[in-house]
């Protein structure tokens, strides 16, 4: 049966193959094959701030009111004007966007200001985990609705229109923040219809999925492969819609995911994918100097349980930090830079022409200190050997590295120590459930403004869900970190409306975070690929996930015939081995 349907196969494609472009002949686009990333076992924007490569996925499938690009600027996006109405003597503070008309999403239904009405109050509800709701807690009862005290109808975002937006303030704000905040990959619109009653599960199959962006996902193989297809009504207004290629340039992204990461290379190196970004530590070291690299706005860091002894004492949380060599987990991180603070490069200062990180300078020596390390222990008042340390990684092989060398020199601490792995679900429950001792996340920064990396610390912005008929409403974050200093300094942050002031106050922020150490940030993600020389016009979001918009691939005409052929013959294959098996 094998040998006949390889038969069957060989014939067709060589028949595809010489008939160029017979097997359809409109010419649609290029038909790229990439291997982006792992594969996503969902496409939901909302908990994509532990997992940079959902980034690099969601940033192409949709698009949010505002864009940021490569140089930090904030762009027009859905949105395609906004202005503010402002009543200082009355108390009103409003901001409207106008969403250009025309935009849809992949069904040809309009995207309307209720969808982000829906995905904003989602994401405020007291029943969602997510950092993301601290960048709306401007809006008027944004607070109080994520504490259960009043209603998401009392919230300050409404739909005046299909096309605009009304967003109500409880006080004055900084305009330019707050375009800022909402060019966030977690603060895009979402379909009621689609999302609600099946929170969990509707981004995990086409069902019920929609997407807004510039590709949308048309095939979607649970363990097998994933098609980005160019949304054909995105900008459809920008142009006629007889000529929507000249918005979106490719026809197909495609991802095959039954290859290992050596045929993938493979394939690159015989010309039949263009664009790869995945890389184990055998191809790594073989193409490093060919390799291209973004700095993502992402950190891979160790979050310790602060509930749990030893990690409940600062000190002890010091020494396993300070004990682990950042240049040496880069090295295992595949291109990977040593973390000097938790907030990245990429992320702007008092302007967007400063680095904030730059400017902050290291705060955490890249180098291990294990003297200091063994000090800091005895000084806790500690026996490492009287505990043991369970470390919880994704199954990457870059984390599993990074966690085995960290087990290797905790034991020489004197720890005991384990390591498991797992995704999924799993890995998300584990997560927001508190049930780790220490896990490994990429920490995801949700706008190139410092305050989505550190308001998430603090108590009263850490944007986990609570139980409303609980005494307490308000969450800590995941890790059960709690300071009253650090909330405070916070607080002060979010309430200050001088730019120059809200910037140290975040600066300290930072430096304080780094010494009570409820994380341990260890490298800056960096989006390391390779790209054919065919492949031109790519761009980079301020995210630093790759924009394949305006991609051209050049004699793509011969690549697609062949691709095409291969489709059609596997179909006819398969039609023909189900008859051979039903006979």
């Amino acid at each position: 049966m094998k040998k006949l349907v390889s038969i069957v196969l060989m014939c067709l494609m060589l028949l595809g193959v010489l008939s160029g472009c017979a097997v359809d002949s409109e010419d649609k686009g290029a038909i790229i094959p990439v291997s982006i990333s792992k594969e996503m076992k969902a496409y939901d924007p909302v908990p994509m701030i532990y997992d940079a490569e959902l980034v690099m996925n969601t940033g192409v499938l949709y698009e949010g009111l505002t864009v940021v690009n490569e140089n930090g600027k904030i762009e027009k996006g859905l949105a395609e004007d906004w202005y503010t109405k402002i009543d200082e003597e009355r108390g009103e503070y409003w901001l409207y966007f106008e969403i250009e008309e025309g935009t849809s999403w992949d069904d040809e239904r309009y995207v309307q200001a209720d969808d982000f009405v829906y995905a904003w109050r989602r994401i405020l509800s007291p029943s969602t985990s997510s950092p993301a709701a601290c960048l709306l807690y401007g809006i008027k009862n944004a607070k109080a609705y994520k504490a259960g005290d009043v209603t998401a109808d009392d919230l300050g975002v409404y739909a005046e229109s299909d096309s605009l937006l009304k967003v109500e303030f409880e006080g004055p704000f900084d305009l330019d923040l707050f375009l800022e905040a909402v060019s966030s990959p977690a603060l895009v619109a979402q379909r009621e219809d689609n999302v609600a009653g099946r929170e969990d599960s509707w981004a995990a199959s086409l069902d019920h999925y929609a997407a807004n962006g510039a590709f949308t996902i048309k095939n979607l193989e649970m363990g097998e492969s994933v098609t980005f297809q160019r949304n054909a009504v995105y900008g459809r207004e920008k142009t006629s819609d007889t000529a929507v290629y000249k918005v979106v340039k490719p026809w197909k992204l495609t991802q095959d995911f039954t290859l290992s990461i050596e045929e993938n290379i493979e394939k690159f190196n015989n010309g039949e994918i263009y664009y790869i970004s995945r890389f184990d530590k055998e191809t790594y070291d073989a193409y490093e100097k060919k390799i291209d690299t973004q700095d993502l706005l992402s950190v891979y860091s160790y979050f310790f349980n602060t509930t749990k002894a030893p990690f409940d004492n600062q000190l002890v949380r010091q020494a396993l930090s300070v004990a682990l060599d950042r240049e040496e987990i880069a090295e295992l991180s595949l291109g990977g830079k040593p973390a000097t603070g938790l907030v990245t490069y990429g992320v702007h200062d008092t302007k967007t022409s400063k680095s904030f990180r730059k400017v902050g300078k290291d705060l955490i020596d890249t180098n291990a200190n294990l003297e200091k390390a063994k000090d800091l222990i005895k000084q806790a008042g500690i026996k490492a050997s009287d505990y043991t340390i369970n470390i919880y990684t994704l199954r990457d092989e870059a984390d599993v590295a990074i966690a085995e060398y960290t087990k290797e020199v905790w034991e020489g601490l004197g720890f005991k120590v384990k390591l498991s792995s797992g995704g999924g679900r799993n890995y998300t429950n584990k997560l927001y459930l508190g049930d780790f001792d220490v896990i490994g996340i990429d920490y995801q920064g949700l706008t190139t403004d410092a305050f989505s990396f550190l308001a998430p610390f603090a108590k009263e912005y850490s944007g986990e869900a609570i139980d409303i008929t609980a005494e307490e409403r308000t969450a800590t974050h995941v890790t059960g970190f709690d300071n009253e200093e650090y909330n405070a300094l916070i607080d002060k942050a979010f309430n200050t409306l001088d730019n120059k002031e809200r910037v140290s106050l975040l600066h300290d922020a930072e430096e304080m975070l780094i010494d009570l150490c409820p994380v341990a940030p260890l490298h800056f993600n960096v989006n390391s690929y390779m790209k054919s020389k065919k492949l031109s016009n790519l761009e980079f979001s301020g995210y630093g996930f790759t924009i394949f918009t305006e991609a051209k691939l050049k004699n793509y005409e011969e690549s697609n015939a062949v691709i095409i052929a291969e489709e059609e013959a596997r179909k006819k294959a398969e039609i023909e081995a189900n008859k051979n098996k039903n006979k």
